[in-house]
């Protein structure tokens, strides 16, 4: 008898261990079953399709449906990545194809107390790639989860696939934002089944990740869907956001794998539709062009009748407008996020001798070449003090793209939301420099954090750290997003690491945080040289307009 029990014991203890290792989500879809982390009170879900890629001559429009299927699929894949190529400095390497057409997957981090009687908030990120690469397994969001909030990464189209746009039937333009309100779509109707809370979604990006996050939140397409922001390095705002000459841009990359420019818009849509997605997606990476954007970008569309528009204003005159969803919103920016331009510093200072137009950024529009070349005598001596561009000017070099590829944008986007919502505003500068901070070539030289280097505290990008501060300051800062994401205030608990208070960024009181090796509340960042773009900005600003409508200055 006595063995008989310690048998049933057995087999009961097995069988409650396999379902404490896995958890099966039944989805209308099918069922998925994601495996409990080694380390951690939290299960992985990898790889869960939430829309499918349209094929053929529809490879550039909105995302279809996932396809069902049967049984319980294991949520285990780490490799998907929507098609793109690799490229290396060297220009005689050849080009590969990374990545699979059919790419429309999901990751979910979800914590073991999480269930559909007890829902935890949702953290959604957007993968930054300059919209050309990237995928959401290029980071891991463990850090997050262990704060029991469900933490999402998940693919979209990039390159030419997801941001031509010719404002046609076949090519409508925005296809990887399409995709990305598709996955908020999956999780508005499925996060429930997770454990997770529909009405608490806080979307997050960083880079040109954030700067998608905000156009997302500035749009109608996403109202109910996002409740909160957070965005790292990034802005709707930015010179990079907005692609001003899509078809010029398309053509272009066309001419250059073949086309023959017959100047019809029917011959060129045809021509993408056929085009080999390796020269597509070969030519789609542009990490350092001179004026500060990437090619590819989100585009403002022209209207199609069936198909529902994702931004059709200017994202400034939007905001301006105030016509849009109020939320909390957290932004900020590294102190020296120009670091990441330094590797064309050798390359580009006597370029910039040669002819600084080429550097002005390309949401500037003048009358004129005077009225340019009066900004660009002011740009030099502001930054340069009106000397030529040497390797002495490295600093120069850093603030000058610093400042006019990213803080202007990101300042301005934290100042008018602070002035059109009620919803608080929480701005900081991130200046800690450890193991994580991006590696450059003048390390020697400067000591300062450079673009994106606050998300490497926050996400994992496979590199470990041993030393206190690093690890501190990963503790701050994903507690500092993850209390946001439950309580919508960063600093809702006080600690011996989370000794200060995050007050509100708003017209009156210009607080703003410094994430250093400690949290220093501060005020009046970057008054000045906000004060010189906004200058040239009021003036000369590019208002973006539909695809195929000729752009004019505000």
């Amino acid at each position: 008898m006595l063995r008989y029990l310690l048998l049933v014991v057995f087999f009961v203890k097995v069988f409650a261990d396999e379902e404490e290792e896995n958890r099966i989500v039944v989805l209308n879809d099918g069922a998925v079953s994601g495996k409990k982390y080694w380390n951690g009170d939290y299960y992985e879900f990898y790889g869960v399709p939430y829309a499918t890629v349209p094929k053929g001559k529809d490879k550039f429009k909105s995302p279809l449906p996932a396809e069902p299927w049967e049984g319980v699929k294991e949520a285990n894949s780490l490799s998907s990545v929507c098609e793109q190529v690799y490229l290396t400095d060297d220009p005689d390497d050849e080009v590969m194809l990374h990545g699979e057409e059919e790419c429309l997957t999901m990751n979910l981090l979800v914590p073991e107390i999480a269930n559909e009687n007890n829902l935890v908030p949702v953290m959604v990120y957007v993968h930054s790639g300059a919209f050309a690469g990237g995928s959401g397994n290029m980071a891991k969001y463990n850090y997050l989860a262990r704060h029991d909030v469900i933490a999402i990464s998940f693919n979209y189209r990039v390159g030419a696939i997801g941001f031509a746009c010719l404002g046609t039937e076949d090519i409508p333009g925005n296809a990887g934002l399409r995709d990305q309100i598709a996955a908020l779509k999956w999780i508005n109707k499925n996060i429930k089944k997770f454990g997770g809370d529909p009405n608490r979604v806080t979307l997050g990006g960083y880079s040109v990740g954030a700067t998608m996050a905000e156009l997302l939140m500035l749009s109608k397409a996403t109202d109910g869907l996002v409740h909160k922001l957070i965005l790292e390095s990034g802005s709707a705002l930015a010179p990079f956001a907005i692609n001003r000459h899509p078809i010029t841009t398309a053509r272009n990359i066309a001419i250059s794998i073949g086309f023959n420019d017959t100047g019809s818009l029917k011959d060129l849509n045809d021509f993408l539709i056929n085009a080999p997605i390796i020269d597509l997606a070969s030519k789609s990476k542009n990490f350092y062009l001179t004026n500060s954007t990437f090619g590819f970008a989100p585009c403002i569309e022209t209207e199609i009748e069936g198909l529902e528009p994702i931004i059709t204003q200017s994202p400034l005159d939007i905001i301006n407008s105030g016509d849009y969803k109020k939320i909390p919103i957290i932004t900020g920016f590294a102190n020296m996020e120009g670091i990441s331009r330094t590797i064309k510093f050798g390359d580009w200072r006597d370029k910039m001798n040669e002819n600084f137009a080429d550097f002005l950024p390309a949401d500037l529009k003048f009358e004129n070449e005077k009225s340019r070349d009066d900004f660009i005598k002011d740009v030099l001596k502001y930054y340069f003090k009106s000397e030529k561009i040497t390797h002495e000017s490295l600093q120069a070099y850093i603030d000058y793209f610093s400042d006019s590829m990213f803080k202007y944008s990101i300042m301005k986007s934290a100042k008018l939301h602070a002035r059109k919502s009620d919803k608080p505003v929480y701005l900081y500068e991130f200046t800690y420099v450890g193991k994580l901070n991006m590696k450059h070539y003048y390390m020697d030289r400067v000591k300062g954090a450079s673009h994106r280097d606050q998300t490497a505290y926050v996400l994992d990008f496979f590199d470990h750290v041993t030393k206190p501060k690093d690890m501190d300051t990963r503790d701050r800062l994903t507690t500092m997003w993850t209390d946001f994401v439950k309580y919508d205030d960063p600093t809702a608990f006080e600690s011996l690491l989370m000794n200060v208070k995050w007050l509100e960024y708003n017209e009156k009181e210009q607080n703003y945080l410094e994430i250093g090796a400690k949290l220093k509340m501060k005020k009046d960042i970057f008054v000045k040289r906000y004060v010189f773009w906004d200058k040239v900005y009021t003036k000369h600003y590019w208002t973006p307009t539909a695809v195929g409508v000729e752009s004019t200055k505000q």
